[in-house]
């Protein structure tokens, strides 16, 4: 069963423990994901995130610039195996080659916007999805609220404000140079501007249903999911066990398989067969699921899900169809 999955933090990791003097590669790591891992989970596309701490770094963009250097070293080292796509066509070609398919994307708007070019310049380099937040405001807009369990509080509470009018202009700029918009981390309110501004289909690459989940609010809700759905959209399904669970408590083990299929047939009665896909959130969290430990154990998901009463059908659509369908109309 091939896997399309639209994020995971992986390239950001190695950046990081390079920092540290650790000699991590992309071929294989003791990460949640490496190359070896994926061709033992039967990946067809791995979405890579240049995620930046925007409180914890000095310049944004020039550390997403060093982060997209070090992908671009990666891919270059690995070339048998894996290649960067640029369009839909990229894909194909890889696919007839037996080559993984790598997207690269954007998490933190801090990271371009200061102006338009920023983001050009990234779209040069092969960006084609891209955040407007994290987890902090920043000058685009706000994110969503996010529970702190160390607190016992929220600590983010921006979620009814929409877009900022930078925010509103960078929305402009994405669809114009054809990068689609990622609404993971997103406050409520911007989510609602997105789907009312936007010409075409945006995504929620790693974000899964608060109807099930509340406590983790930049899940989507109903009505979000529904408009998402309606749009042409897709959101893919984060393994994070706090995004998963109901009542989720600091300390639990990572998610159980039977706790990601309830997501994903949650999603399916509210927005449909083809809204859902895989945002695996790899290496940006800390327990991978329970039972399938890492980016190879993605095989145990889909037979899980057969057992569970699913048709191979939907498995299919939502281990790759249906992201496969939207990057094929939107890539």
């Amino acid at each position: 069963m091939k896997v399309f999955d639209m994020h995971c933090d992986t390239i950001s990791a190695i950046y990081e423990k390079r920092k540290s003097k650790d000699a991590v590669e992309l071929r294989k790591n003791n990460l949640h994901l490496d190359i070896e891992k994926m061709r033992k989970g039967d990946y067809g596309l791995q979405t890579f995130a240049l995620f930046v701490d925007k409180e914890a770094q000095k310049d944004s963009f020039c550390t997403a610039q060093e982060m997209a250097a070090l992908f671009q070293e990666e891919i270059k080292k690995n070339s048998q195996d894996i290649a960067q796509v640029f369009t839909y066509k990229d894909i194909e070609e890889n696919e007839k080659n037996g080559k993984i398919s790598a997207l690269l994307s954007l998490e933190e708007g801090a990271i371009y916007q200061r102006e338009p070019q920023m983001l050009r310049k990234f779209y040069e380099q092969g960006v084609r999805m891209a955040t407007f937040t994290w987890n902090y405001e920043n000058d685009l807009g706000y994110p969503n609220r996010f529970y702190n369990p160390l607190e016992q509080k929220m600590w983010s509470a921006g979620e009814t404000a929409g877009l900022k009018e930078k925010g509103l202009e960078m929305l402009e700029e994405m669809e114009a140079l054809g990068i689609i918009p990622d609404v993971s981390h997103l406050s409520d309110g911007g989510f609602y501007d997105v789907a009312k501004y936007a010409k075409r289909p945006f995504l929620a690459s790693h974000s899964n249903a608060r109807g099930i989940a509340p406590n983790a609010a930049r899940n989507l809700t109903d009505d979000m999911i529904r408009i998402l759905a309606e749009k042409g959209g897709v959101m893919g399904l984060n393994f994070c066990v706090s995004f998963v669970r109901e009542n989720w408590k600091p300390k639990e083990d990572g998610a159980l398989l039977s706790e990601l299929i309830r997501q994903i047939k949650y999603i399916i009665c509210v927005g449909g067969e083809e809204c859902i896909g895989l945002g695996s959130d790899f290496d940006g969290i800390e327990e991978a699921p329970s039972e399938m430990k890492n980016a190879a154990g993605l095989p145990l998901l889909a037979e899980a899900m057969e057992r569970e009463g699913m048709l191979y059908s939907q498995v299919e659509k939502v281990f790759f169809k249906n992201v496969k369908r939207f990057l094929k109309e939107n890539l």
